[in-house]
């Protein structure tokens, strides 16, 4: 078999093979200098053999697998077949494609190529695509064109698009590194201020091994994932044509994904606390075949921008999951549960992190005097301002948990200190579990957790407390739109 664009029999371009060598290079000089510096020191010839020979084992690896691989893009799908060591051939539907990506490294800059990306209709690829095709960018662009026309009845080009759609949002790059400051989770900024914390004390205690794990552990839970977000989202823009929605972005690696409308589960607006603080938020979707693992799986359909640009993003984007909301609040009475459950988690945590410093401060007595105040600051830390955080989070969630129905879609508000809107599409419920623990049967209360598929295989989202028999309608909509015909499975195909 032979590479011929007039029949679209494609192989990937020869840079591949340089993708290939530098991923071992890497991987060769992180296991060098972090697992095998004292031998590589002492022994420099028998190190420099050694990484030449497993360079170029790499490259013959890499120029057979490379050689034998064609992907061949018939009528109805995708065939890629590769005669190695293991023969394979793997077939992919057009009609099972949830998005065609377009991904541009540095690699790709340097050659002037593209990578093309396939994701289909399936949790388990969403995250790593089902095929990667690298061709040179003119003809990925031309290939994307054809399978664009395909798959979502698009006859726009990649050209026109980058000329004629306008982005639904003007997201500064500036509004990016906001977004990757304020848009993080609570959790993780707390974990953060925590090690900073930590590597503070550590430095006044002259304990350089402690100062080096926290300095370590901030920096993979936070300036990593600030320096990756920023990469990554910079020159957003997001469009729609036609049921076809396409986001742009990236510095280095730029990437440009499509799928269309009906392939969405469910669209959010997520506000952490630091960003309520500034009255701004950030829309996201859940989209089978598609995950961002940047973003806990969930593709960013609006990075941070004020709650009221977001709001009209979802309002032109997705009208077919909005509607005019009169929202039913959770009962005051639900706070009465949630106050004693708070309570039995308090005692629990706080007395297991006591007992654990309690008996750290012994040995540390007489050894070291900033250790030991430094345990006493941590004593107090648990005894006060945990049980602070975990009642406080019940009362912010007393204030914004809401529930609400509409014609097409749901809508559950979530969460403590992170709130999250979320409206859910009826037809992508796979199922529906409302639960009334013994502490909120005597208040009358209940809440609902809606099953459905996600971008890494299922997601469960759960209401606040309510009563069961409102909470009961959005199974009820469910099945009474499966029986009189509503439901019809052709339009997520």
């Amino acid at each position: 078999m032979q590479q011929d664009e007039s029949k679209r029999v494609f192989r990937n371009h020869p840079s591949v093979i340089v993708s290939y060598l530098l991923t071992a290079a890497i991987v060769m000089i992180v296991l060098v200098f972090l697992s095998l510096r004292e031998y590589a020191w002492d022994n420099k010839f028998e190190t420099i053999i050694i990484v030449a020979l497993v360079m170029l084992a790499t490259l013959g690896w890499a120029y057979f697998f490379w050689k034998r691989t064609f992907y061949v893009f018939e009528d109805s799908e995708i065939h890629v077949t590769r005669d190695a060591i293991y023969k394979m051939d793997k077939h992919i539907q057009y009609t099972r494609l949830a998005s065609v990506g377009v991904k541009r490294d540095l690699v790709n800059r340097i050659f002037g190529t593209s990578t093309l990306i396939f994701n289909v209709n399936s949790s388990m690829n969403a995250a790593s695509a089902e095929a990667t095709l690298v061709l040179k960018k003119q003809m990925a662009d031309r290939l994307r064109d054809q399978l664009n026309s395909m798959i979502f009845e698009k006859q726009v080009t990649v050209e026109q698009e980058l000329v004629e759609c306008q982005t639904l949002v003007r997201v500064s790059n500036a509004d990016i590194v906001l977004h990757a400051i304020l848009g993080q989770p609570t959790w993780q900024a707390l974990f953060g201020l925590l090690m900073l914390f930590y590597a503070v004390v550590m430095l006044f205690a002259e304990s350089s091994g402690g100062f080096l794990t926290a300095i370590v552990l901030f920096g993979i839970g936070e300036v990593l994932p600030f320096i990756s977000v920023i990469l990554k989202y910079y020159n957003y823009r997001i469009y729609r044509v036609g049921d076809t929605v396409t986001v742009e972005s990236g510095l280095i690696t730029s990437q440009r994904r499509s799928f269309k409308v009906n392939k969405i589960n469910s669209v959010r607006i997520r506000e952490p606390l630091l960003a309520r603080l500034f009255h701004k938020a950030m829309l996201e979707a859940e989209v089978v075949g598609m995950a961002d693992e940047d973003n806990n799986n969930a593709p960013v359909l609006c990075p941070l921008k004020g709650r009221k640009d977001v709001e009209d993003v979802l309002n032109r984007l997705l009208p077919e999951l909005v509607f005019e909301s009169a929202p039913e609040r959770q009962p005051r009475r639900a706070l009465v549960p949630m106050l004693i459950t708070d309570a039995i988690a308090t005692v629990f945590i706080v007395g297991v992190c006591l007992a654990l410093f309690f008996t750290a401060e012994t040995y540390l007595v007489g050894e070291s005097e900033t250790l030991t105040l430094a345990v006493r600051a941590t004593e107090l830390f648990a005894a006060v301002v945990v049980p602070i955080l975990i009642f406080g989070r019940s009362g912010m969630a007393q204030r914004h948990r809401t529930f609400d129905t509409g014609k097409d879609s749901f809508m559950f508000v979530y969460g403590g200190y992170d709130i999250c809107t979320e409206f859910i599409n009826y037809d992508k419920v796979q199922f529906t579990r409302v639960t009334s623990g013994p502490l909120q049967r005597p208040f009358g209360l209940a809440q609902c957790t809606v099953n459905m598929m996600s971008s890494v295989g299922f997601k469960e989202i759960t209401s606040g407390l309510f009563e069961p028999d409102d909470l009961e309608r959005v199974a009820d909509e469910v099945n009474a739109r499966i029986a009189d015909g509503r439901y019809d499975y052709r339009r997520y195909l």
